[in-house]
C-alpha cells in the first residue's frame, strides 16, 4: 500500500537506497552512489510533503518522490507543458520487491494525484545507462522527450507522460 512517508521511515528508505544503488552498479548504472540521493534529499521532500512509501506487512519496499516542481535543468527540456507537472523523483524499489509492479504502482498512484490536482502531465528523467528506469516509462506509457548531456558527461532521457 502507498501512503505518505513519516520522519520514522527515513531509516527503511536509505535502507532500500542502498539495496538499489547496490543493484543499478552491478547493471553497469551510476546514477546514484553514496553522494545520491541522500537522506537529506528525502527529508527535503518529506518537509515540502512529498514523499511517499511502499508499505507490505510493515515493511517499507519502496519510496517515490511526487513533487510540482522538476529538477533544476527542467526549464531547459522541452515539455509538452512547462508548468503543469508532477515530477516523479528517487524512485526507490527493494530489489526484495522488484517483479511485483510496485514501481508502477507508484506511477498510476502520481497518475491519480495528477487527476486530483488537475494537472495533465508527469515527467521524470533517467540517466542513459539507466535501461530498467527507461522500460518502466515505456511500459507505463511515457514518452521520450529528449536527451540532454549533463556538465560532468553523464548522458539524461527526459520522459513524459499526458495523464488526461
Amino acid at each position: 500500500m502507498i501512503s505518505k512517508a513519516t520522519e520514522k521511515d527515513l531509516g527503511a528508505i536509505m535502507k532500500v537506497v542502498d539495496q538499489v544503488i547496490e543493484v543499478m552498479h552491478a547493471q553497469g548504472s551510476f546514477q546514484w552512489d553514496e553522494s545520491y540521493p541522500l537522506v537529506s534529499d528525502y527529508q527535503k521532500d518529506l518537509n515540502r510533503d512529498e514523499l511517499y512509501v511502499y508499505e507490505e506487512l510493515g515493511a517499507i519496499l519502496g519510496a517515490c518522490t511526487i513533487s510540482n516542481r522538476g529538477h533544476e535543468e527542467y526549464h531547459l527540456i522541452n515539455w509538452s507543458e512547462h508548468d503543469l507537472a508532477l515530477t516523479l523523483k528517487r524512485l526507490a524499489v527493494s530489489p526484495n520487491a522488484r517483479g511485483k509492479g510496485v514501481a508502477d504502482q507508484f506511477i498510476e498512484f502520481a497518475e491519480e494525484l495528477a487527476h486530483k490536482k488537475n494537472i495533465p502531465h508527469l515527467n521524470t528523467d533517467t540517466f542513459a545507462e539507466n535501461l530498467y528506469a527507461q522500460q518502466l516509462f515505456k511500459r507505463n506509457e511515457f514518452r521520450f522527450v529528449q536527451a540532454r548531456i549533463e556538465d560532468e558527461g553523464s548522458e539524461l532521457y527526459y520522459f513524459e507522460k499526458n495523464v488526461t
